[in-house]
């Protein structure tokens, strides 16, 4: 296929009215055939209805996997834990309980716009002081986002000047494990009162310059990693801002819980956001601590019936071990008689792939920072012995800030060291291996695959061997020649070149990711800096506030939130399968090998 697309085959991919590849069960070739009539039928439909946080795509695996799973499954319900790298040391888990974490900002001091923003009405230097007559309109005043634990509250101030704002507001967060808090800082709305220093603004600068501008300022940002122990009552703090200038002045407490183990009365039903064959995903508030989250609700007899439960057991395991800045976190998990339920931090700057559907593609560096932070995401779970399996826009999000957060883990695998090979047909079309499509067993070297099509998706719009018919797009993954546009970076191209390698044994990453991160693409990124979220993002997604469901299918949020009343009864030989299920009653559940986190992860 030639480089020049047709504009049918970009639109069919793209556009609002396509419906991609969902993630597929197990496929062999006797059923190609059978899916493809299905994909015939989806495309009647109108809409993308695929959603991150919840996955109806579960695979039926071989009887030699059934029996791995079963193994990793009765394992995670015993001891909710499984085994990091090649570790075999005994575990050992956070003595720290769950519990509250109360943080006050009280004020900022010395703020200063970044050195090419100048103030429209005065045309200052950001670098120079503001007069406070000018800049104490709440409109102009900076707002904070505070993250802790992938958990994010918008604080506006309320008083004071740019330079020196202030809001004395209190924001509680759920302790669950050890994390860092963060303190990010912006103005909004900047095209209103701000210019570039070349004095172009919102409404006369180029679309891309609009587009920055009309984007908000980031001031700088600062953090500070709380002490979780009652005992050192309030911790009062002046925090020197990175990427600006000036101090913020808070003050952080923890609280132990005392109360047991959380039930659906303890939340508050705000919005449905999701919904697929095994349950749904509603918007709730915690009520202890009005923190907003995303409610995932499964029912066991739906399950047990398709033999899922030691999937949806492996789900939980994951969520609940994995600590990492780009993976979604798992903060609670319960159950009741009927139902399973996950409890994960709400992101809700959208999915990936609504932004690649909206843009087209992305520039090179924006590509570029989405892929380092999932190459950190997938070496934290090859670290662990996991294969991920179904990388893809639909299962990224962007968080409040625009960092990466890699979610819905239903096909992924787990108990696979460096040379394990397993066997299951599963994943998204578009981006299966050819190993995988061979039949010949695969290994981690899977992901690297998938991140390669990734990277040339965003890039380009289109993954590399796209085509309408899945068989035909299935020969080109096997057989087509890698073709680049003409005006692609040469350090991309061969970054793609090495992950697209058809040999998994010759594929860049199969020596390990340290491989991949040496690569020349990579070479301005100080690796550490970036797991410590201390690069600032190339896009911020515009969203009002925690609670926004703006990036949600309003099929969905229109929708009245019920926990629905389900009669199903269950043996007690089939809820002692559930028996590992719950999540941080009674401890913070990080479970780690003795010598320490996998690669790639992060223990405050």
């Amino acid at each position: 296929m030639s480089w020049k697309l047709t504009k049918k085959l970009r639109e069919t991919h793209l556009s609002n009215l396509s419906s991609r590849s969902s993630s597929t069960s197990t496929i062999t070739p006797q059923n190609f055939e059978e899916k493809e009539k299905e994909k015939e039928s989806e495309k009647s439909k109108s809409k993308h209805h695929h959603h991150f946080y919840l996955s109806s795509k579960h695979e039926d695996t071989s009887p030699s996997e059934k029996k791995d799973s079963a193994a990793s499954a009765s394992a995670a319900s015993s001891s909710s834990s499984f085994s990091p790298g090649h570790r075999s040391q005994p575990s050992t888990t956070s003595t720290v309980r769950p519990g509250l974490l109360i943080v006050t900002i009280h004020e900022a001091a010395g703020l200063s716009l970044p050195p090419s923003y100048t103030h429209a009405q005065h045309g200052q230097s950001s670098a120079s002081s503001f007069s406070s007559s000018s800049s104490t309109s709440r409109h102009f005043l900076p707002y904070l986002v505070l993250e802790f634990d992938k958990t994010q509250v918008i604080l506006d101030a309320h008083s004071g000047t740019i330079e020196n704002p202030k809001w004395e507001q209190t924001a509680n967060f759920d302790v669950s494990r050890s994390e860092t808090l963060t303190v990010s800082l912006y103005v909004r709305n900047p095209g209103a009162f701000f210019t570039s220093k070349d004095g172009a603004n919102s409404s006369s600068s180029s679309n891309g310059e609009s587009k920055k501008l009309e984007e908000d300022i980031l001031l700088g940002s600062c953090k500070l990693t709380p002490k979780l122990d009652p005992s050192a009552g309030k911790r009062d703090e002046s925090i020197a801002v990175s990427w600006g200038t000036g101090k913020v002045h808070l003050t952080v407490q923890y609280k132990p819980n005392q109360k047991a183990a959380l039930t659906i009365d303890d939340f508050d039903l705000l919005k449905v956001v999701g919904k697929g064959s095994f349950g749904k995903v509603m918007q709730v508030r915690k009520k202890d601590t009005n923190r907003i989250y995303a409610l995932k609700t499964i029912r066991k007899a739906h399950i047990v019936s398709r033999s899922e439960v030691n999937h949806t057991l492996a789900e939980r395991t994951v969520l609940a071990q994995i600590d990492n800045p780009f993976i979604v976190p798992l903060k609670f998990s319960f159950q009741s008689p009927e139902k399973l339920y996950f409890v994960l931090a709400f992101i809700n700057g959208g999915e990936l792939f609504h932004h690649l559907q909206r843009e087209g593609k992305f520039d090179l560096n924006r590509a570029r920072f989405y892929t380092a932070e999932l190459l950190c995401a997938l070496e934290c779970l090859h670290g662990f012995n996991v294969i991920y399996r179904d990388l893809k826009p639909e299962n990224i999000l962007l968080d409040y800030t625009g960092h990466i957060a890699l979610c819905d883990f239903g096909l992924c695998k787990l108990n696979m060291r460096e040379d394990d090979k397993t066997n299951t047909f599963c994943g998204t079309p578009e981006y299966l291996a050819p190993e995988l499509l061979l039949g010949q067993g695969y290994t981690k070297t899977v992901d690297w695959w998938t991140l390669g099509v990734l990277l040339y998706e965003m890039l380009t719009g289109l993954p590399p061997f796209y085509d309408e018919n899945t068989n035909e797009m299935y020969r080109k993954i096997l057989q087509d020649p890698l073709r680049f546009p003409d005006d692609m970076d040469k350090d991309a191209k061969s970054l793609l070149t090495g992950l697209l390698n058809r040999d998994p044994k010759q594929r860049l990453g199969a020596n390990g990711p340290a491989e991949i991160k040496n690569h020349k693409f990579f070479v301005e990124i100080d690796w550490k800096k970036l797991l410590g979220k201390k690069y600032p993002p190339p896009f911020k997604p515009s969203v009002a506030s925690a609670t926004d469901t703006s990036n949600f299918d309003k099929e969905f949020t229109n929708e009245v939130p019920t926990d629905s009343v389900v009669d199903d009864y269950l043996s007690e030989s089939v809820q002692r399968q559930f028996g590992g299920w719950t999540y941080s009653d009674s401890r913070l559940g990080t479970t780690l090998g003795n010598s320490g986190p996998g690669p790639g992860s992060v223990i405050g």
